[in-house]
């Protein structure tokens, strides 16, 4: 797994102004990102035809086997394609983006400013992430990049629900402890509970808390 950080509520209210000054296409990346918890590869894969069906935006995005991770070699079996609901920042992301669009072609969702037909790179991807969130204002000192935004999907889930096995099906993880090292559930634990002891009430005069007699 990637090891990126995830954006707080905080830096998330610090983005909605950036993302309203960016296009369609990079505002569409982020947006989708947070909402749907798909990994960059699966965004930039997608075509105009995946998400945008009978002159509407789809509800659900199909990602078949093949354009998941691990989908393709030879553990490509082990690997299950799965439909993704979109909610109604998604399906607004995409109308924006697909305005006026008559029909759906087999154009890629994230064209390259190249043209040619081609999706913009993993690469050019996590520049347009990384760029929008700095831009917010969150930490330069921080790791940000595409597994930012599926974190932070897999974050909001699992407050909403408090089900790991729920928040484990959102993200497709196949096992559960790969979706309880998104959380870090034992990590935050463990800050909290250091933090609650620098709390106690120190004693009076320096003296030591002796054991009680006892008969």
């Amino acid at each position: 797994m990637n090891r990126c950080d995830c954006p707080s509520e905080l830096d998330e209210a610090r983005l909605e102004p950036v993302l309203a000054e960016e296009t369609p296409r990079n505002r569409g990346l982020v947006i989708l990102g947070m909402e749907t918890g798909l990994r960059v590869s699966e965004l930039i894969g997608l075509k105009v035809g995946d998400v945008w069906q009978g002159g509407a935006a789809a509800r659900h995005l199909r990602i078949t086997r093949s354009r998941m991770k691990g989908g393709q070699g030879a553990h490509r079996r082990a690997v299950r394609g799965r439909t993704v609901p979109l909610n109604a920042k998604a399906i607004a992301a995409l109308e924006e983006m697909l305005r006026g669009l008559s029909a759906p072609g087999d154009g890629p969702l994230f064209p390259s400013r190249e043209g040619q037909g081609t999706s913009i790179t993993r690469r050019q991807a996590l520049r347009v992430i990384k760029k929008i969130f700095l831009a917010a204002g969150c930490d330069p000192s921080r790791v940000w990049g595409s597994h930012s935004l599926r974190r932070r999907f897999v974050r909001r889930v699992f407050d909403r629900t408090r089900d790991i096995n729920v928040t484990r099906a959102a993200a497709g993880h196949r096992w559960i402890s790969t979706t309880q090292a998104y959380l870090d559930l034992a990590g935050e634990a463990a800050e909290a509970a250091i933090l609650a002891m620098g709390r106690s009430t120190p004693l009076s005069n320096g003296q030591q808390d002796l054991p009680r007699q006892v008969g």
